[in-house]
């Protein structure tokens, strides 16, 4: 979202007159003078609430605190007897120079209403007062489907003793899509072209809000009937109110290799390919699928995900401990244990790293992890949450406060590190002395459920099970809609919530129930992540063609069609062995016949590295950019090349079994892109090839051009 813009917006606001308003009976400095402060932007990172402060004078970031705030006002800023003469008035009037400029005029409401609080005397207020709980926004979701249409936010503070106030006028906005809804500084809605929804971050007093509305300009249609998967009925009821219209179904052939690619990695064999397209079965999608999922390849692909978000790399936990982390995930999956048990062991894991694989959770380079690399690490996986900006302040923008983070690391203080013989092992152990302090009281943090109560175990009683069973709990508000989303990104090519390590009010889910369904589908079924994979691909949703129609081009996050997804760089390097049916080597690392297999992701490959890998350093996506340097690598790459050449490739083999032109070319495409040539591409190459004096050359520049075609690196 523009926050700069938004405030840019909103000190143009500032400087005219406001609509005058009635001044607080009852003043409090946090309800009443905060507000006009974040208003302004004095307390933002660019100006006085930057760590430093600006020209000497400091304040917190936001107004996260009031009290100091104060002080800092009372003492350097206010003048109770000479009110106009205080430099909090008289600096944003430009009265007497202000490096920041003028920020509301002396005729303006928010002069009047400092003014007036500083002729009473400059009062804190009652601390006691009822206090402000939260704002509410109105009015609800609704869809602008015209230029001209807006909507007019209204905000009112809701305190503890029911009372309510408008506060509209000292409210901020922003809108996290600006491109579809734009906001006024005064809290006007209205679309901006694009199609979708936008959330509208309002925030007042440290309070904050994101109503989401959508917004549409294309021609309303016939409204689509709610097909009967329940997926379904949630994406096509969002299709109907924005008037996108959904691609139509994917080709057999298409959802045959998309399938094998999203579930095991792996590209299907022409055989495979022509028995699925021979088959008349009515349910042989469903039955690919339960195949699939039996597949070892399955286990080896979703090992390598979980490898990524787990940041498996020798350089955390040395050569043996990606093995035993590698194999043990592994094991996990070829057994389909259920998320939240393969959760919890990770949690509560003891004992040496090299033979105990879920050890590795807590390894970090030479030594163990510290609980605050811990709780930053569980927040990303398995709340779903990037707790990581609480650790130096409460988050501006959301409820995490820095308390809730040295919480959730005390639960983790008493990992320890012991040395066994080998100098590159640890053995966790539990100290029940160790502690992490908190850095604003000096004491030592309190272990929390995250957000939540004080976990009450007896004294020196390892902490992390308790925490464990509470993360996994079918009641728990976090894990089974992070792991949902995981799964639904895989799948799906991007998150219900996106990034999906990034929920928080003001990113919604693009579509809120359809979160809640899945996550209620993995807990009905005990955590079962391969009942929720089938139960995806069952829907028409994921079914859907990648071709796009009028209404739909512009969408990337409402599902009306499927996103193409680039081939990992394991996947692709394998792809490239299995059509030319040549492995690779993996110098030291014997388990790993396929790059999905290598457990080093610092393995020596350009090839890896240029189609980009993930670098395991931190926990996010990984790219899926198409580079310059991926291009060139594969006309200067000896390894393809050689491949494509080799005596001994597939290729080779077809050419010297007497097969014709026709069937070699039928063999190429039914291996690489499952699906036999168009009419149009089997007449152009058959005409090239016929005319040819050297027709193995011209088949492996066919070959060559296929594997670096868009239809071969994308899954779509």
């Amino acid at each position: 979202m523009n926050i700069a813009r938004g405030l840019a917006a909103a000190f143009a606001l500032w400087c005219v007159n406001a609509p005058a308003q009635t001044l607080p009976q009852r003043w409090s400095f946090p309800a009443h003078i905060t507000p006009i402060l974040t208003f302004g932007g004095c307390n933002q990172s660019a100006c006085h609430g930057s760590p430093v402060g600006k020209k000497g004078f400091k304040l917190s970031l936001y107004g996260s605190d009031p009290e100091k705030d104060y002080q800092t006002l009372l003492s350097t800023r206010v003048n109770v007897k000479e009110p106009e003469d205080s430099l909090l008035l008289k600096k944003p009037t430009m009265q007497v120079a202000h490096g920041g400029g003028p920020r509301f005029k002396k005729e303006s409401q928010h002069y009047a209403t400092l003014k007036a609080w500083i002729e009473a005397g400059a009062p804190y207020g009652d601390k006691n007062a009822p206090a402000l709980t939260r704002i509410e926004v109105t009015p609800g979701y609704r869809v602008l489907t015209a230029k001209e249409q807006s909507v007019q936010l209204r905000v009112e503070a809701v305190f503890s003793d029911a009372r309510r106030e408008d506060v509209t006028a000292l409210s901020l906005f922003s809108s996290n899509d600006e491109a579809v809804l734009k906001v006024t500084a005064a809290g006007k809605v209205s679309p901006d072209g694009g199609t979708g929804d936008a959330a509208i971050l309002v925030r007042y007093a440290g309070k904050f809000a994101a109503p989401v509305f959508g917004a549409t300009l294309l021609p309303s249609s016939s409204r689509l009937a709610l097909p009967e998967h329940p997926i379904d009925r949630e994406v096509y009821a969002k299709l109907n109110q924005l008037h996108i219209a959904p691609a139509e179904q994917a080709t057999d052939s298409e959802f045959l290799r998309r399938a094998y690619l999203d579930i095991t990695g792996t590209l299907p064999t022409a055989a495979d390919t022509r028995q699925f397209l021979a088959s008349t079965a009515p349910s042989k999608r469903a039955l690919l699928v339960d195949q699939l999922l039996e597949k070892p390849e399955y286990a080896d692909l979703q090992t390598l995900i979980w490898a990524d978000r787990l940041r498996s790399d020798v350089r955390f936990h040395r050569v043996g401990g990606v093995r035993s982390y590698f194999s043990w995930m592994k094991s996990e999956f070829l057994l389909n244990r259920p998320l939240d048990q393969f959760a919890r062991s990770l949690l509560t894991a003891k004992g040496p790293n090299f033979a105990n694989g879920a050890a590795n959770y807590w390894g970090n380079y030479d030594k163990i992890s510290t609980p605050i690399e811990t709780a930053i690490q569980t927040g990303q996986v398995f709340l779903g949450i990037r707790v990581g900006c609480a650790q130096c302040h409460n988050h501006p923008f959301e409820k995490w406060t820095q308390s809730d983070f040295y919480s959730l690391a005390a639960v983790f203080s008493q990992v320890v590190e012991f040395h066994t013989k080998n100098s590159q092992e640890f053995d966790l152990r539990i100290d029940p002395n160790r502690a992490v302090i908190h850095p604003a009281t000096k004491q030592a943090a309190e272990p929390r459920f995250f957000g939540g109560g004080i976990i009450d175990v007896a004294p020196g009683e390892d902490r992390r099970p308790a925490f464990a069973k509470w993360l996994t709990a079918p009641d728990n508000p976090y894990f089974a809609k992070a792991m949902a989303n995981q799964i639904w990104r895989t799948m799906m090519g991007r998150g219900i919530v996106q990034p999906v390590d990034d929920f928080r009010d003001t990113n919604p889910p693009t579509h809120p129930a359809l979160l809640d369904l899945l996550a209620k589908e993995l807990i009905t079924h005990r955590f079962d992540q391969k009942h929720l994979i089938r139960f995806i691909a069952a829907s028409k949703t994921y079914q859907h063609s990648s071709r796009e129609n009028p209404t739909n081009k512009l969408d990337f996050k409402y599902y009306s069609r499927s996103y193409p997804k680039r081939l990992m760089a394991e996947v692709y390097m394998d792809a490239i062995s299995q059509v030319t049916n040549l492995e690779s080597k993996f110098n030291n690392w014997p388990e790993a016949r396929r790059a999905v297999q290598l457990p080093d992701n610092r393995y020596n490959s350009y090839f890896l590295d240029v189609f980009e890998r993930s670098n395991r350093l931190v926990i996010c996506d990984r790219e899926e950019n198409v580079t310059v340097s991926q291009a060139l690598h594969f006309v200067n790459s000896p390894d393809v090349q050689a491949k494509i050449a080799s005596p001994e490739s597939r290729l080779a083999q077809w050419l010297e079994s007497g097969k014709s032109d026709s069937e070699v070319l039928e063999e190429l495409f039914l291996t690489t892109m499952s699906r036999t040539p168009s009419a149009k591409e089997k007449d152009r190459l058959l005409t090239r090839i016929g005319q040819t004096t050297n027709r193995k050359e011209l088949f492996e520049d066919v070959l060559w051009a296929i594997l670096n075609s868009r239809e071969f690196i994308f899954n779509h």
